[in-house]
C-alpha cells in the first residue's frame, strides 16, 4: 500500500510540474501576442505557436495517466 501512495505523490509532482511549465508556455504566447514592444519583434504566428505547446503540455498534465506522469517526471528529471 505504501508503494501505491509514494508513486501517486511522484505522478501528482510530475503533474504540478507539467501545469507550471505549461502555464509559462501560454502565458508566453499571450505576451508575444498582448504586449505591444514584444509584438513588434515576434514573427506573427510565435505567440499562437507558444499558447498552443503550452495547451497541449496542460492537457498532458491534467488528462494524462499516471504511468505517463513517472515517465513524464523521468524526462525532466533526466533519469530513463
Amino acid at each position: 500500500m505504501l508503494s501505491g501512495v509514494i508513486e501517486d505523490s511522484i505522478a501528482r509532482r510530475a503533474r504540478y510540474v507539467l501545469y507550471l511549465l505549461g502555464g509559462a508556455f501560454v502565458a508566453l504566447g499571450f505576451s508575444l501576442e498582448m504586449v505591444p514592444a514584444l509584438a513588434a519583434v515576434a514573427p506573427a504566428v510565435a505567440g499562437r505557436i507558444c499558447a498552443g505547446i503550452g495547451a497541449a503540455i496542460l492537457s498532458i498534465g491534467r488528462f494524462g495517466s499516471d504511468r505517463l506522469m513517472r515517465r513524464c517526471e523521468a524526462l525532466l528529471r533526466g533519469r530513463s
